[in-house]
């Protein structure tokens, strides 16, 4: 049987340890960033979008906090995580690590495919909820139109 051996980003070997340095600061932002966002979406869920909310919205909004709970977990996992190799990077930098560098450059692609995957999972969450709250403004607006 034949087995397929993924390609390697070339361009990513290549890199400097400095590159991947910055790549992981530039990882570290972005989740801080989505942890601001994801406090937001929690805060307009749980004080505005639940009271307007019938039974079937209020489950969906309901999924979606929790949602948002797991995503803030796995996003503190991963930011520590990234923590860790960034200091690993650090100590390569320093000749320290040395003959682990390979290593290092494979946790690095792994970390990548792990960050894209939490950023692209919190971006849909986040769709998901601004088209629940605007469903709900929508009808809460209509509701309003209708008693005056």
């Amino acid at each position: 049987m034949k087995q397929i051996i993924p390609k390697q980003n070339k361009s990513f070997y290549n890199s400097s340890i400095e590159q991947l340095q910055n790549e992981t600061n530039d990882w570290l932002s972005e989740i801080e960033f989505i942890k601001i966002e994801q406090e937001f979406l929690n805060e307009l869920l749980t004080d505005y979008i639940i009271g307007l909310c019938e039974t079937d919205n209020f489950n969906k909004a309901k999924l979606f906090l929790n949602g948002i709970a797991h995503e803030s977990k796995l996003g503190s996992e991963l930011k520590k995580s990234i923590k860790d190799h960034r200091m690993n990077l650090a100590l390569l930098l320093e000749n320290i690590y040395l003959k682990k560098e390979n290593d290092f450059r494979k946790t690095h692609e792994l970390l990548l495919n792990e960050v894209k995957n939490y950023i692209q999972n919190f971006k849909y969450i986040k769709q998901q909820v601004f088209e629940l709250v605007l469903f709900i403004m929508k009808l809460d607006k209509k509701q309003k139109l209708l008693m005056k």
